[in-house]
């Protein structure tokens, strides 16, 4: 190995490359958090959402006084929220795809990462 003033020659190489990854991890991290903080918002306004459904159920059945209206509010209720598990499932679902690729991404070389950011319209890999 040469060395050039005591420093070897694969020094600033190596420091272009931990720059590089550090450049990579931190906006990987970045859109990690941002993702994680969207995912959070959606499940904060669905428990909004379904306190809300849930008192006005409670009021038309306080203000009901035909057992088969009640039954019929009932029923149009458990018909909501099972759409709304439907709906849940399938978020969760793309949520956590979307994570896993997020996630994925910290393994990835970091010259892959230019092209697909690139494509996303982010930088990685740019100190």
């Amino acid at each position: 190995m040469s060395e050039s003033n005591g420093v070897p020659h694969s020094v600033p190489a190596i420091v272009t490359a931990l720059r590089q990854r550090a450049a990579q991890t931190a906006a990987v991290q970045s859109e990690l958090a941002k993702k994680v903080g969207e995912i959070n918002q959606h499940w904060l306004e669905r428990i909004q959402k379904d306190s809300t459904e849930a008192w006005q159920l409670l009021f038309k059945l306080g203000g009901t006084p035909a057992v088969g209206e009640k039954i019929k509010l009932c029923e149009q209720w458990i018909e909501g929220a099972m759409k709304n598990a439907a709906d849940d499932a399938s978020y969760s679902l793309d949520s956590a795809r979307a994570l896993g690729e997020l996630e994925m991404r910290f393994f990835s070389p970091v010259g892959t990462m230019e092209t697909k950011a690139s494509e996303n319209g982010t930088e990685f890999g740019t100190p």
